[in-house]
């Protein structure tokens, strides 16, 4: 039902414009035009996924699967002379989606920086040509299908990516025939192994809703930090003349270096910067904000226009290919790291329940034998049942675990200590600490990205990042909490003599 409110209101706005700007012909068939895109899309929400046809092979790129091939291949060794390799985990690219003779030569300096690097899942986010509709679209099941073969499509995380954010739902038709999404997949599939992707389409969208569908894709990166790539399919400014397209997309270009997103959103509200897929674009930035704690850096790989490629400059669309990537991004362990250390924290929870001691683990892997802070948080039905930690790293990875699992199950003086009983409701939560970093102002301070560490003579307070987002306290809210559970007064962060530390954390559940 949003989806078909949102259809008639889009058909109401774009009547009014199309009034001020264009004759009565123009009307009619704008009018009758929305009117056939809006029963396609209501007479198709609810059709079943199952294998997605190529709708764009022979158009935008070749159909023969040996020319496609041969094609992309000479794209990506053009690109791989004149750029260096990213040291560093790329996250994310944005990539034009232009028909390859365009931007094709663009595109590969985006993936031609993925060859050799290994993702589990790409989660595409392209944006509606055809169908309005309001949020975020899903392709929830199945397989696409190209001249270079079948891609999967990873239905974990899109029923994960459903779950956590209700807004982002299941609506066939805007990938009937959308090319911002279908034209990135053969250059994936000539430079990635074995992966499967999430289709996602954007359609209207204000500046509030970007939080709710960052949130959950920044959750998804952090819990799977080396398995998920993200890729923001757009094309850049539309139709100017040559001069004017580079001005406008250099501004564009300006505020994606420099990961300045109210800049953007602005400019692109106020018509100084084009995207087509901008709401894509704006989320992959959002994303990268808030992966800073990991040294998140976006890199300019290519910027062309068709005036480049075609030699025609009187009418020109900009494309470009940015990567989004950790500098330190192999601090946080992967998911067979993460589920080794459930299993550790898991068994000596039950053991010591149990039996009142400890298991031994015998733990060569240097990952694990690193020392690292670290709080181990147990929930009862999604209620706090003990949380305790170490704030410096003194142990081993593993060891310190096992520790904390211990002291939060018996010693957290908050609770009594953990049954038998109660055992098969108890959910663990490991947080890996980043080392504490000494603030000169609190707008330093992030919430949602960072935890507060806050020190005053012989009182000391910790509070997890995790801990503001759950109570949705803004920054000063989320002080007072710290001084509070240090055994100072509340508002003890003013003082000159109070020292506050922030760190970031890697969360791992069960």
């Amino acid at each position: 039902m949003e989806y078909i409110k949102y259809n008639f209101r889009f058909i109401l706005q774009t009547i009014k414009i199309t009034v001020k700007k264009y004759n009565i012909f123009h009307i009619i068939n704008t009018f009758f035009l929305i009117i056939f895109l809006s029963w396609i899309a209501m007479a198709e929400h609810d059709i079943s996924q199952g294998m997605k046809e190529p709708a764009f092979a022979g158009l935008f790129y070749p159909s023969d699967k040996e020319v496609l091939a041969r094609q992309i291949d000479n794209y990506i060794k053009d690109a791989e002379k004149h750029q260096d390799k990213i040291k560093g985990h790329i996250f994310g690219i944005i990539s034009p989606h232009a028909g390859y003779e365009y931007s094709g030569g663009v595109a590969a300096y985006g993936f031609s920086q993925l060859k050799a690097r290994s993702y589990k899942t790409v989660i595409i986010i392209g944006t509606s040509h055809q169908v309005p509709f309001r949020g975020v679209a899903i392709y929830p099941q199945g397989q696409w299908k190209t001249p270079l073969g079948i891609v999967q499509i990873d239905e974990g995380i899109a029923r994960n990516l459903m779950k956590e954010c209700p807004q982002i739902k299941t609506y066939s038709a805007p990938f009937a025939r959308e090319h911002s999404l279908e034209v990135q997949i053969p250059f994936l599939q000539r430079v990635l192994g074995n992966f499967k992707i999430v289709p996602l389409i954007t359609g209207g969208m204000d500046r509030k809703d970007y939080n709710l569908y960052v949130d959950v894709l920044v959750n998804l990166l952090r819990k799977n930090p080396k398995d998920i790539l993200i890729v923001a399919s757009s094309d850049m400014s539309h139709y100017h003349d040559y001069k004017t397209a580079r001005s406008i997309d250099f501004i564009t270009l300006k505020h994606l270096e420099k990961m300045d997103v109210q800049g953007l959103i602005d400019d692109l509200e106020k018509g100084r910067c084009e995207l087509c897929g901008s709401h894509g674009v704006v989320m992959l930035t959002m994303i990268a904000k808030d992966l800073k704690d990991l040294g998140a850096q976006v890199a300019l790989l290519k910027y062309a226009n068709s005036g480049d490629v075609k030699g025609d400059k009187r009418m020109v669309v900009g494309y470009s290919s940015l990567a989004f990537f950790n500098k330190n991004g192999d601090k946080n362990l992967d998911k067979t790291y993460q589920d080794m250390l459930i299993e550790i924290a898991r068994k000596t929870l039950d053991e010591y329940v149990r039996k009142e001691t400890v298991p031994r683990f015998e733990i060569k892997d240097n990952k694990l034998l690193e020392k690292r802070g670290v709080f181990v948080t147990l929930k009862k039905k999604g209620e706090l049942r003990g949380c305790v930690g170490y704030i410096q790293p003194v142990l081993p990875l593993y060891r310190a675990i096992i520790d904390m699992t211990v002291a939060a199950a018996s010693k957290d003086m908050r609770f009594i200590p953990v049954h038998k009983g109660e055992l098969k409701d108890i959910k663990i939560e490991i947080s890996i600490l980043t080392p504490l970093k000494p603030i000169k102002s609190i707008d330093e301070i992030e919430v949602g990205r960072d935890g507060i560490f806050i020190k005053k003579g012989n009182n000391s307070g910790l509070l997890l990042p995790q801990v503001a987002t759950e109570y949705n306290w803004d920054r000063e809210e989320f002080l007072r909490q710290t001084c509070i559970k240090a055994g100072l007064y509340k508002n003890a962060w003013k003082d000159k003599n109070t020292e506050i530390y922030t760190f970031q954390t890697q969360i791992i559940s069960e």
